[in-house]
């Protein structure tokens, strides 16, 4: 007897390792580096889980670091800057806005240091505040005006412009638009289960 749904199964669980595996591959761990950190960083509130895993971007949205959480609520990332010497754009490059996520959701930088990549071998400490709700960008466990404004304060800013934010992207398509508001609308006035 034939079980192709056990097919379609191992067909999808491949996929997802090869997916995994893919992302991972993306980071190009470059000589150039500023470590971030923070012992006071939460998603939904709560200190950061172990396991959790926190990513860095620059400005093109270029993965630049990734760490994953050995001590509840601490991290301890470098992000990478980008190496002149190769056409690849592997990170960050000095004066750089870093955006961060957390198991994929938008994480919010609370301070006290500016997510700024400054100089190579500088340390920056920068707390992170996520919510597993979608659309909630601020990280403050609901779905409200604040966060449909932090998408219109970007409105059609693209992946090259200095005003693109990655975290306001919810479509992933390269340019901030009214899909990406209608997505945070979509979800009005909801909130995080307690």
């Amino acid at each position: 007897m034939h079980h192709p749904w056990r097919l379609l199964l191992c067909l999808a669980c491949l996929l997802v390792v090869a997916q995994t595996a893919w992302s991972d591959e993306e980071l190009h761990p470059t000589p150039w580096f500023v470590d971030f950190w923070g012992q006071q960083s939460t998603l939904n509130d709560q200190p950061l889980p172990v396991g959790a895993v926190i990513r860095a971007y620059d400005p093109s949205g270029v993965l630049a670091g990734r760490a994953e959480v050995t001590l509840s609520g601490w991290y301890l990332m470098a992000v990478y800057g980008d190496d002149p010497q190769t056409e690849l754009d592997e990170g960050a490059i000095s004066g750089d806005t870093i955006t961060f996520t957390i198991n994929g959701r938008p994480a919010v930088p609370v301070g006290p240091d500016q997510p700024r990549w400054t100089a190579s071998g500088e340390r920056v400490h920068v707390e992170l505040s996520a919510s597993t709700l979608f659309g909630d960008l601020d990280g403050d466990c609901d779905v409200d005006i604040v966060d449909i404004m932090m998408v219109a304060s970007r409105w059609s800013c693209r992946r090259e412009d200095t005003c693109y934010d990655a975290r306001c992207d919810l479509d992933g398509d390269g340019d901030i638009d009214i899909v990406d508001i209608m997505r945070v609308a979509a979800h009005w006035g909801e909130v995080c289960s307690p």
